[in-house]
């Protein structure tokens, strides 16, 4: 299939998916997904997992896996066959975060994505699950 000739403004494709990207980095910024279970349930590193999962099968990936690791974390792998002659890309991330720390020392609560002055903060809304939701937005 041929490259569509016309020209992109990314700065407008970007703006338009805005609103969606906030919205996605809110609800992945809710689960408690540090994995250690002596601080946070278990299940919320899975569902963050499975939303994860079931994000990048909506962009587009359609073979997306969770893998259970030696350390009992879930890797999410996903893949999408490259045309051929097309070079191969990877992408990494993660969706855990390490624990918030003294809960006085933040302005809002760190599970819940706050706007202010026009920056988004939360637990992992920069580390690592703004990437994650930067990596959607890119497929899309």
């Amino acid at each position: 299939m041929p490259a569509d000739p016309r020209p992109v403004d990314v700065r407008s494709a970007i703006a338009s998916q805005m609103p969606r990207a906030k919205s996605e980095l809110s609800e992945l910024v809710r689960f408690t997904s540090v994995h250690d279970p002596r601080q946070f349930p278990a299940e919320e590193c899975t569902g963050a997992a499975q939303w994860v999962q079931r994000a990048f099968v909506d962009a587009g990936i359609p073979d997306v896996q969770l893998i259970e690791t030696i350390d009992g974390s879930l890797a999410v792998v996903g893949s999408r066959p490259a045309r051929a002659g097309a070079p191969t890309v990877l992408l990494y991330s993660h969706y855990d975060v390490q624990p918030p720390g003294d809960g006085k020392l933040w302005d809002s609560e760190p599970f819940d994505l706050t706007e202010r002055d026009g920056r988004w903060y939360g637990r992992g809304s920069a580390d690592c699950k703004g990437n994650v939701i930067m990596h959607l937005l890119a497929l899309r």
